[in-house]
């Protein structure tokens, strides 16, 4: 029976109640990133809230995206930045890497097999192939994962506080024709307003790590999870 008990939870899940609170807790980081992409987004587009808000409502967090560098195409138009681009296409990228992440974490299922040993945390997958045949593989479910994960959430929720800055100072500095703002060189109004600038570093870290092949190990019982397909 599905029950809510600590017992039931680990022999659903395979996770102790530590373990499932961390997933809760990707999962409220998630929720609060699309909202601050989707403010994003209007804030690229000159957009009130109410108007952002009708245009992306029933959008795919994919869509959103395109949308997101397309809008920011036609603002820079005005003006090429380069820097700017780099920095919302990279943060673009984390943005979807977090959300395969996060699907993996919610969607996959506990499958223990005691006469195998074989258990772990999978998701299915369909083959891109003629015959579409169905296969199961085994996601990250480990802390360290949730952990990795938290932490990517939070540079791309920095990235994207970075970037309304820079567009809210970007037409500032394009709307003076005299004064103060207009003297001061482009770079130092739009990149230059904060003492340590935002690492572009920090944007490459997690989708380098999810692009790292993972180890197979032996089928043996194991809360942890590795690439070894389900039998």
């Amino acid at each position: 029976m599905f029950i809510n008990t600590p017992l039931a939870r680990r022999q659903w899940t395979g996770l102790d109640d530590e373990h499932l609170a961390s997933i809760g807790f990707v999962n409220f980081g998630w929720n609060a990133l699309e909202r601050k992409f989707a403010s994003l987004i209007w804030i690229t587009a000159g957009w009130d809230q109410d108007v952002g808000e009708l245009v992306i409502a029933n959008m795919g967090n994919v869509s959103l995206v395109k949308l997101f560098h397309n809008l920011l195409k036609l603002e820079l138009k005005r003006r090429p930045d380069r820097l700017l681009l780099v920095q919302a296409t990279q943060t673009g990228v984390l943005f979807d890497e977090i959300r395969e992440a996060r699907n993996d974490v919610v969607h996959c299922f506990f499958h223990c097999d005691p006469a195998t040993w074989v258990e772990g945390h999978y998701k299915a997958w369909t083959r891109r192939t003629t015959s579409g045949a169905p296969e199961l593989r085994t996601v990250a479910m480990g802390k360290e994962d949730i952990d990795d994960l938290c932490l990517a959430i939070t540079d791309c929720l920095e990235s994207i506080d970075d970037l309304v800055l820079k567009i809210w100072f970007r037409r500032r500095y394009l709307a003076a024709a005299s004064g103060a703002a207009a003297e001061r060189g482009y770079e130092d109004v739009v990149h230059g307003w904060s003492a340590a600038p935002f690492d572009l570093k920090r944007l490459r870290v997690y989708p380098k790590k999810r692009a790292r092949p993972r180890p197979t190990r032996d089928p043996e019982p194991s809360a942890e999870t590795s690439e070894t397909p389900a039998p």
